[in-house]
């Protein structure tokens, strides 16, 4: 056959008459095998049901699609264009026009969110509203970029922290253990029964977060001495002196509660040096004050203010 022929005996693909699918009239996700997959609008979840229609002609090689789509009603749209490739080295193409069919209903997440389901839920309790902010931050990015079975019915604050009444057991439990990786603290997990279904026991589980009073970088003071927070390690947090030549002190987050925790920190300018003997200038009230640096120095150096004093920190 010479080219023209086999281009005529031979289209690069097959499209149903009428292309149909489910979509939720809520938040447009689209029905797929094994569950719902997430779109933006209906208009989106119509374009990936006809991507998905094609049924590819064997060993086509640069197979495309495209088309043009208008809305003709809420349930239906037309799609017009052509899909193309090359078989067997003679390129193929082929034009249609195809209507695309929505049949609306709830998905499982909006069902389940619509009837206020929920499995566990999760308690952010901190002393310090700036880590509290961080979590719930974390925590609805992790809402955000999860799967749609994965929501929150209800959410809000109450006193000393946030709680999250989550859809699963399970995202709940790993999301909670993502925030001790990032942000330390500990986790408490309890469980009542609240019925029972084919002769099980139905579980709701209750995930206490006690999320750590300092962050990584934070300068607080204990006990007359400076220290800057190095790491937050699970329960404990890393802290070196800024202040003084002390030892690391690797503390509980509990024995820093009581810790105040310092302001905004300021860049301290040296005026004179003699060794280690140094006049600075106090960038809070602009005196020239006296100070010695420790033997171990970069040369840089931070100041902070606590009431009327004024903390140097050395780097």
């Amino acid at each position: 056959m010479c080219h023209a022929c086999f281009a005529v005996a031979h289209s690069p693909a097959k499209l149903p008459q009428t292309v149909q699918f489910t979509c939720c009239r809520h938040c447009s996700a689209r029905e797929v095998p094994g569950g719902w997959e997430l779109h933006d609008s209906p208009a989106d979840a119509a374009e990936a049901a006809l991507r998905g229609a094609p049924s590819w002609t064997n060993d086509l090689i640069g197979n495309q699609l495209e088309f043009e789509l208008r809305e003709l009603d809420p349930h239906r749209f037309r799609a017009s264009g052509s899909v193309s490739g090359t078989l067997d080295g003679v390129a193929l193409g082929q034009q249609f026009e195809r209507d695309i069919l929505l049949e609306f209903r709830a998905c499982t997440s909006c069902s389940r969110q619509a009837g206020g389901y929920y499995e566990a839920t999760l308690q952010l309790r901190t002393p310090r509203q700036m880590v509290l902010k961080a979590a719930v931050i974390r925590v609805h990015a992790a809402l955000k970029e999860g799967a749609p079975e994965f929501f929150a019915t209800e959410e809000g604050p109450v006193r000393g922290g946030h709680d999250f009444q989550l859809s699963s057991t399970d995202r709940a439990r790993a999301l909670s253990r993502a925030l001790l990786l990032t942000l330390g603290g500990e986790v408490k997990e309890s469980s009542s029964l609240v019925g029972r279904r084919e002769g099980r026991d139905l579980l709701r589980h209750t995930f206490g977060v006690r999320l750590p009073p300092v962050l990584a970088g934070d300068v607080v003071i204990h006990d007359g001495a400076v220290w800057r927070v190095a790491a937050i390690e699970r329960r404990r947090a890393r802290l070196h002196c800024a202040s003084e030549t002390l030892p690391d002190w690797k503390p509980k987050l509990s024995e820093l509660e009581a810790s105040r925790r310092l302001g905004e920190e300021r860049e301290g300018q040296v005026v004179s040096r003699r060794s280690r003997e140094l006049q600075l200038l106090d960038p809070f009230t602009l005196r020239t004050v006296e100070a010695r640096a420790p033997a171990k120095w970069n040369g840089s150096v931070t100041a902070v203010r606590d009431g009327g004093d004024t903390f140097f920190l050395w780097r």
